[in-house]
């Protein structure tokens, strides 16, 4: 029996092809297509996993929180990015709300995107360097997260099949 989907989406390819997507529109090699996939992995085990606590811990796929969510629309509203977005997607990032993430794949991803975008480290070529990478940009000391459960949750979630597609 399939498990349900939750965050909007469908499939686990369908996560695949919109991380390709937001990477394709915003920039980036394909480690960060990875790190898109392993993050929402990570998060909800590619939304198989529904959070409990509406939007206490984040929201979407990628469990963006709301602090880092005002955070980025503020950074990149007026930014060549948010043109980019716009030509991609027709989505005005200036506009898009935080309880757009819950249902929307795409914008969770973007969100997603936009954080790791922040980031000046390069992204790692391997799993292990990105849990690690993870943990001490996106799910951070407040998080309860480690890079073990990043590796273990990717794993579960049946990452390396779903890449292996690319």
């Amino acid at each position: 029996m399939k498990k349900p989907m939750y965050y909007g989406l469908v499939s686990k390819l369908q996560a695949l092809e919109i991380a390709k997507a937001v990477c394709s529109a915003i920039g980036g090699n394909p480690l960060v297509a990875d790190l898109l996939i392993e993050t929402a992995a990570a998060e909800t085990l590619l939304g198989e996993y529904r959070d409990p606590t509406p939007y206490s811990a984040g929201t979407g796929v990628t469990q963006v929180d709301k602090g880092t969510f005002d955070w980025l629309k503020e950074r990149y509203k007026g930014h060549t990015i948010a043109s980019q977005i716009y030509s991609a997607f027709g989505i005005t990032l200036s506009r898009v709300s935080y309880l757009e993430l819950e249902t929307s794949p795409l914008l969770s991803f973007i969100f997603c995107r936009l954080r790791y975008y922040t980031i000046p480290a390069a992204i790692p070529s391997n799993r292990a360097g990105r849990a690690e990478y993870w943990k001490r940009h996106y799910n951070t000391s407040a998080g309860k997260g480690t890079p073990e459960e990043y590796l273990e949750r990717c794993e579960l979630a049946g990452v390396n099949e779903l890449l292996s597609r690319n």
